[in-house]
């Protein structure tokens, strides 16, 4: 049984007619009524009555084309829908990010690149996870594409670099080192400390900024991303170290540099090295690269 016997069968059924059932397939009588007594053989059961020139279902044809008819038409909107999201004309993105960058990043560079007229068709599903989770669904194709942290020990994963991220303290606002123009890790480690989560990609960039500063952390709270290290730093949990993001200024608190130079951390543009990349993702990732090339990337 083959998908084109099925089809011929639907396609008989809807016109009660060989003859058209041929012209709307462009396909010859000779080949579907073989394909048809082929289809009926393996069945076991007869599909059609031959009633002079009419085509008529028997009781079994009948059951079923009901039955099968509409398991066609979803296969057709399924392929067709995929071949849109697929082609080089539309297309479509599936974008995974960080939950910070959607206060401002990932808004303005998605708008930039669908601004271009080569572009203005294709379609985006925007998806905020953590990287641990954004790099699984890089591996199992759930994304296309996603801004992340470099997680290390990934397979398959093209990590490629996007841009550099000051890396900043955060305080109450009435703390005692509020008003500082810098801080130490060091002064930073003799308060409370409020963590990103023990799977973040930035809890170990952070871990290893105070291991080489030979600095030990008292860890009060751990927390997902820096709206909620930011949210729990307000509320007196203690303070913490985060990426400068635009999304901090709507948090009262107070950012302030961190003195060791080497406290930044990278930004990357996750793909798989393993998975077919639409045309639609690849023109995303040349874009973006065309951004870092030229220093044209959005503020984060």
């Amino acid at each position: 049984m083959t998908l084109q016997q099925l089809r011929y069968f639907c396609a008989i059924a809807r016109h009660s007619s060989y003859r058209e059932a041929s012209e709307e397939l462009f396909v010859s009588q000779p080949t579907i009524s073989a394909a048809i007594l082929a289809l009926e053989k393996e069945l076991g059961f007869l599909l059609f009555d031959r009633k002079g020139r009419q085509t008529v279902l028997t009781k079994y044809g009948e059951q079923y084309y009901q039955e099968l008819a509409p398991l066609l038409e979803q296969l057709n909107r399924a392929t067709d829908r995929v071949r849109q999201m697929a082609s080089a004309a539309k297309g479509h993105l599936d974008l995974a990010y960080n939950p910070p960058l959607s206060k401002g990043f990932i808004p303005n560079i998605v708008r930039l690149f669908l601004d271009r007229e080569e572009n203005q068709n294709v379609t985006v599903h925007f998806h905020q996870n953590s990287s641990k989770e954004i790099v699984e669904g890089i591996q199992t194709g759930t994304f296309d594409l996603g801004f992340c942290s470099f997680v290390p020990g990934a397979p398959h994963v093209n990590f490629q670099p996007v841009l550099r991220q000051e890396m900043v303290a955060v305080v109450p606002l009435d703390h005692p080192l509020a008003e500082s123009g810098a801080v130490s890790l060091k002064e930073l480690s003799s308060f409370p400390f409020v963590a990103y989560a023990s799977h973040s990609g930035l809890r170990r960039v952070v871990d290893g900024f105070f291991q080489e500063a030979g600095v030990s952390l008292e860890i009060f709270a751990e927390a997902e991303d820096e709206d909620a290290i930011a949210a729990l730093t307000a509320s007196g949990f203690g303070v913490g170290v985060v990426a400068k993001m635009q999304a901090l200024q709507y948090f009262p608190v107070r950012q302030i540099p961190i003195k060791e130079k080497e406290c930044q951390r990278m930004l990357y543009l996750a793909s798989s090295t393993h998975r077919y990349l639409t045309p639609a993702a690849r023109r995303f990732f040349d874009f973006v690269q065309e951004r870092v090339d030229t220093g044209q990337l959005p503020e984060v």
